[in-house]
């Protein structure tokens, strides 16, 4: 009797700890997700979703992390430190070590502070002020710095003999971004004898007087105007230029670089010459899958946001799954260690401190569309 007792309660405890485990290989891999998805910056925001989304859904049809199911929580940062703040601590509160965001530069002043204090790690897809590189710190980066864009834009300008006198327009709120390309051009240009001759700061919102500004700029009589803002933005402010007969040859960064500005700047762009994060003309069969169904999904071409958004959760997804037992530190030194990563188009570089080395296009605008610069 007591033997059969005995089997009967070995059995429950076999069926027991057989049953926890199961539910322990169950549990999701929480990751999160925050961008702004509200606001004169959401494009950039809701492109970049739309790639996590992607990659999340690419990992878990194809069994997921280790068997186990990704989730995302998304969060709205507003494109506002404070609000970026609060959401990574709801993030963390909530047992999540892992971010991908944000996507603004100007939401690191408070969120890369809040990360290393809490040993999380976050994958940073499109945060590209140059004073975030070179850190050690609990950030890994798939992307290149914004010296790196202004040494495209300085070339552009010598190769179009444009002169030397140059004003700018940036936007203020994503001061860490603008700022930090405005800087990167004044001292890409020095060497060559050129100088900013006028720059103005702007704050984006519905009361925006673009003519004002564009009618101060133009009275400079500088010989090439750079305009360091959002898509929407430098769409309104080209026309404006448009409208005052601007003959003045315009140059625009990466963050620019989408659909809305064609579709919102039509005739008035024509002839922009604008930084790319992206080869639109790549044939690489990786990006030519990730393009086909990112147009069959959303019914339109992928952005860099949601090029560098999808290679960002995949490097994060993949290094969790080759790592055992992960946590926030194990995941960034095996990415650290490995350092080279395939993405979409071409490779990834990560150099000892987190930090992405990648090629930066040149396009113009003709015809309404994008065509890679000669």
């Amino acid at each position: 009797m007591k033997s059969k007792k005995l089997f009967s309660t070995l059995v429950l405890l076999s069926v027991t700890v057989l049953c926890l485990s199961s539910c322990l290989a169950q549990k999701p891999v929480l990751i999160g997700f925050v961008a702004s998805l509200t606001g004169s910056t959401s494009e950039l925001g809701v492109n970049g979703r739309n790639g996590l989304l992607m990659a999340v859904e690419e990992v878990n049809a194809a069994g997921g992390v280790n068997g186990k199911a990704v989730e995302v929580v998304i969060k709205d940062d507003q494109n506002n430190p404070e609000v970026g703040l609060a959401v990574d601590r709801e993030l963390q509160e909530a047992g999540i070590s892992f971010i991908v965001g944000h996507m603004t530069s100007n939401m690191a002043t408070l969120s890369v502070p809040f990360v290393n204090s809490q040993d999380m790690l976050m994958i940073n897809p499109t945060m590209s002020a140059t004073t975030l590189f070179g850190q050690d710190d609990h950030v890994i980066g798939v992307i290149s710095p914004n010296s790196d864009q202004a040494a495209v834009i300085k070339e552009s300008m010598v190769k179009d003999s444009v002169g030397k006198r140059v004003a700018v327009i940036y936007e203020s709120q994503n001061l860490a971004y603008t700022g930090t390309v405005k800087d990167g051009i004044a001292q890409e240009i020095a060497p060559v004898g050129g100088q900013i001759i006028y720059e103005e700061a702007f704050l984006a919102s519905n009361s925006t007087n673009y003519l004002d500004i564009a009618k101060r700029v133009l009275s400079t009589q500088s010989d090439s105007i750079v305009i360091l803002v959002s898509s929407f933005d430098a769409a309104m402010f080209c026309q404006q230029f448009y409208k005052l007969n601007n003959q003045t040859p315009i140059y625009l960064a990466a963050w620019s670089m989408n659909n809305d500005l064609l579709l919102q700047g039509g005739a008035a762009v024509e002839g922009v010459t604008i930084t790319s994060l992206i080869d639109l003309e790549s044939q690489a069969p990786a990006y030519m899958a990730f393009r086909d169904n990112y147009l069959k999904k959303y019914g339109a071409e992928p952005t860099f946001a949601a090029v560098y958004t999808y290679e960002a959760t995949m490097l994060l997804l993949n290094t969790v799954a080759e790592t055992a037992n992960p946590n926030p530190e194990k995941v960034k030194q095996a990415i650290l260690q490995k350092g080279i990563y395939p993405g979409l188009q071409n490779e990834i570089t990560i150099d000892g401190y987190g930090d992405a080395s990648r090629t930066i296009y040149e396009y113009v605008v003709k015809n309404g569309q994008f065509t890679k610069a000669e």
